[in-house]
């Protein structure tokens, strides 16, 4: 009897500690709405990126020479690359309209990405660009252009966020009623 009560009284604290523990869940057009977010709240929010994703650009550059009777053609490459991890912490910096938001990932430079809520992938905030090509998109990080990586279509905005539930118990153990007694 006593491992019993004991039973629903450990179940009881592991509900009410993992309904208070935040959980990352996608930033949504109906999020948004639901808790009527407002521009100042959404900027004291910590957002993070749901998936890795890699801007790169590449300057070319092709130098000639002749040398004893052959051409000899260089091609010099630098490539320019900004990695951005899972859950690499961000903010909202600014919002462009209702469905748009500028998100800042290091202070100052001009650096933002676009994210914006879709509505044919259920209004989540995803990585915008000024167009794509497959998976690959065009954008712009601090005033230059940058090819994203396969698959940054589906980079999108996550945050923390708890549910606090407050309910009291008032436990009454009944002892039962024997006849005669």
């Amino acid at each position: 009897m006593n491992i019993s009560k004991n039973w629903w009284l450990l179940a009881a604290c592991t509900i009410t500690l993992a309904s208070c523990s935040p959980k990352r869940i996608p930033f949504t057009q109906q999020l948004k709405e639901q808790h009527q977010l407002k521009p100042e709240e959404l900027k004291s929010i910590q957002f993070y990126l749901s998936n890795d994703l890699v801007l790169s650009r590449g300057d070319q550059q092709l130098k000639k020479e002749t040398n004893d009777g052959e051409l000899t053609v260089k091609k010099d490459a630098v490539i320019e690359e900004f990695v951005f991890k899972a859950g690499t912490p961000c903010v909202i910096h600014d919002l462009i309209d209702g469905n748009r938001v500028m998100v800042s990932f290091e202070k100052g430079g001009n650096k933002y990405l676009v994210f914006g809520s879709v509505k044919n992938r259920d209004g989540y905030y995803t990585l915008q660009a000024m167009d794509w090509n497959k998976d690959k998109g065009r954008v712009n990080y601090g005033e230059k252009i940058y090819l994203t990586s396969t698959g940054s279509r589906d980079v999108f905005l996550v945050l923390k966020m708890k549910s606090l539930e407050q309910f009291k118990l008032d436990q009454k153990v009944v002892k039962g009623e024997e006849i005669g007694k």
